[in-house]
Parts: C-alpha cells; sequence; structure tokens
C-alpha cells in the first residue's frame, strides 16, 4: 500500500496527475493529497514521480518488473477493455500482446483475466 505523508508533502499535484485511476485526493482546503486505497490499485506511479519522496510503500509491496501474456489467451478482450493505458492490443479470439512503450505495469490486466493467462514478473 502507498501512502503520501500530508506533513511533508509539498502539495504540487503531480502525484495526482500521475495516477491513472483518478485514486489521489485533493484536500484543498488543507493543502495536501492523499490515496484512496478502495480506488488505488498499487501502480506505484505516484511513488515513483514523487519530486519530494514523501510517498512511502509498504515492504511487502512488491514492484512489477514486466507482464507477459501466455499463450493460453483466448483472446476475451478483456484485459485490453481494463488497461489504463491501453497498452494492450489484440483482436477478439486471438492472442493479445502487451505493447511494453505504454504499459504502466499496474498489473490490472491480469487481476482481469478471467484465464489466469498473464504472467506478471516481480522485481527481487
Amino acid at each position: 500500500m502507498y501512502k503520501i505523508d500530508s506533513v511533508k508533502c509539498a502539495d504540487c499535484g503531480y502525484c495526482a496527475y500521475v495516477c491513472p485511476f483518478g485514486a489521489i485526493i485533493h484536500h484543498v482546503n488543507e493543502k495536501f493529497y492523499e490515496i484512496d486505497q478502495n480506488v488505488c490499485k498499487q501502480c506505484g506511479l505516484c511513488y515513483k514521480s514523487c519530486i519530494g519522496g514523501f510517498i512511502s510503500k509498504d515492504k511487502d509491496n512488491l514492484e512489477i518488473d514486466s507482464i507477459e501474456i501466455g499463450t493460453d489467451c483466448v483472446g476475451c478482450t478483456l484485459c485490453s477493455k481494463n488497461c489504463p493505458a491501453n497498452a494492450i492490443e489484440g483482436s477478439v479470439k486471438v492472442q493479445h500482446k502487451i505493447l511494453e512503450d505504454k504499459c504502466i505495469k499496474c498489473g490490472l490486466c491480469a487481476k482481469k483475466c478471467p484465464k489466469k493467462c498473464i504472467n506478471v514478473n516481480y522485481k527481487k
């Protein structure tokens, strides 16, 4: 789980800007940001982009290294429909492909795959 240090937060808003899920809440009057854990998909873009390093992550939060769609993909399109970065291409009933240059490595495609044929590899 990612968390913003509301005391140190510089209120720059960059974390909210890079979040593809809209999980960053701006408390305008109090001048800080907060992560809505019910919306956050744990992609880590906010963590990586925080210019002041004011976002922390749990020790057990593993960072995704790569995501691969296996050959048992039936082309149901659920992964591509749920990808917030439009990083998956393919036709119905044809194995899909992840576009590495667009993939934000959030892992949402793997969570939505009914065949469980998307492999998520974590950094060690």
